[in-house]
């Protein structure tokens, strides 16, 4: 398990931890703030909503952080105890313990939460790299999860080699190649301040893991028997989301897809789509 520091410099992780701390002083939604223990050091959790509600888990995507929830939490507060939570090896603030992707270790650090909060299950939301997480933890704990939640996921199919292509050009381009990426990774979604500045000091500080994210099997995928919902964009420059989805409907029975046109990797319209899956769900089972 890698525990070096995932920023380049100490400078860098107090600037982007301070742009952050920003950002979480003015968070949208009354919350409770604290450092979880785990097995794999302490993680950072955003805990809003009543306590007697449903229980929601949100996981943000690499290279960021919970701040992704910023704009939703408050819908997703009013039906949902929410859980957001800075994913370990992150630029957030928990720890910056990278464990293999190939082991068990992510499905137990969330484990440790579940029983950090008395959670006996949950319903898991999880965007990209967040998405990976939390199928990984319904392939292995399925009797936790409530529904399943996936935005722009990673774990279904593989990367787009056209991808890769324009990662290597826009690393050595400058600024040219920032605004180029950004427009390749955004679509035609013009980012706020707040986003292009977080996402500057990202490319000038951060370590992004290079390592790349196993693909889950037919038969891991057919262990998951709780409804799911995937959400991506036609358009997304990771992935190719009607074969996603595709794969998905094949392996999971109670699966069902939304591919939103011109869209990209990043969807900003996200909570209603989710909701509406996550109420109806929840609905059902009473």
């Amino acid at each position: 398990m890698a525990k070096n520091s995932v920023f380049k410099t100490e400078t860098g992780r107090k600037e982007i931890l301070n742009y952050y701390d920003r950002i979480l002083n003015r968070w949208p939604q009354d919350c409770n703030k604290q450092f979880i223990k785990t097995r794999y050091g302490f993680t950072f959790v955003i805990e809003c909503g009543e306590k007697s509600k449903p229980p929601l888990i949100l996981l943000h995507g690499a290279g960021s952080n919970s701040a992704m929830w910023s704009a939703d939490v408050v819908e997703y507060s009013k039906k949902y105890r929410v859980f957001a939570i800075d994913i370990i090896g992150e630029c957030g603030k928990s720890a910056e313990n990278r464990p293999d992707f190939k082991s068990s270790h992510y499905s137990n650090w969330l484990l440790d939460i579940f029983r950090a909060f008395q959670l006996e299950n949950a319903s898991l939301a999880g965007c990209s790299l967040g998405g990976w997480i939390v199928i990984k933890f319904a392939t292995r704990h399925p009797e936790k999860v409530r529904q399943l939640a996936l935005i722009a996921t990673s774990g279904i199919t593989q990367i787009k080699p056209s991808l890769i292509f324009w990662l290597l050009v826009t690393s050595v381009s400058g600024k040219w190649g920032f605004n180029k990426m950004n427009k390749i990774v955004y679509n035609d979604i013009n980012p706020d301040e707040q986003t292009l500045q977080f996402t500057k000091l990202v490319k000038q500080h951060f370590i992004p893991r290079t390592d790349a994210l196993p693909l889950f099997t037919n038969n891991e995928l057919q262990r998951i028997t709780t409804p799911v919902f995937f959400l991506g964009g036609e358009n997304d420059c990771f992935f190719n989301s009607e074969k996603t989805a595709n794969r998905l409907k094949t392996n999971i029975g109670q699966a069902e897809c939304k591919t939103l046109e011109n869209t990209g990797h990043v969807i900003t319209v996200s909570v209603n789509y989710i909701l509406n899956f996550l109420n109806r769900c929840e609905n059902e089972k009473n």
